[in-house]
């Protein structure tokens, strides 16, 4: 479980699949955004890996930082998945790839966003 997460990415998808359990089968998965599936083992609340969809548009800096995007999947999930998939997203493995933070439009409101926050070497360019 100590593994080190191993990464690959489909260039001409534009797809990076990390796995933090390598072999390891996931019970569930959750779409965060259109852009970012989280698959788990839900019984153990543990991350076995991320999907990241048009992974340069994710990574890639504007004028003011990095890019952030809501996780719009979370709202449609009920509030028992919503408490699960947000500990696994702010736990290690998963928070030392996403920062997860969030925005508030109004006091009333808070909308959770993330951004791709480390990467491998070879995949940073």
């Amino acid at each position: 479980m100590n593994k080190e997460p191993t990464y690959d990415y489909d260039k001409e998808a534009d797809v990076l699949y990390i796995s933090f359990s390598p072999g390891e089968k996931a019970t569930t998965a959750v779409e965060l955004n259109d852009n970012i599936l989280l698959r788990f083992n839900r019984a153990e609340k543990r991350a076995i890996g991320l999907t990241l969809m048009d992974f340069s548009v994710l990574v890639q800096l504007t004028n003011l930082g990095p890019r952030s995007f809501p996780l719009s999947g979370l709202s449609e999930l009920e509030t028992e998945w919503q408490d699960t998939v947000i500990e696994i997203i702010t736990k290690p493995r998963v928070n030392q790839i996403l920062k997860v933070s969030v925005y508030t439009p109004s006091l009333a409101e808070t909308v959770p966003i993330a951004q791709v926050e480390k990467l491998p070497t070879s995949l940073a360019a």
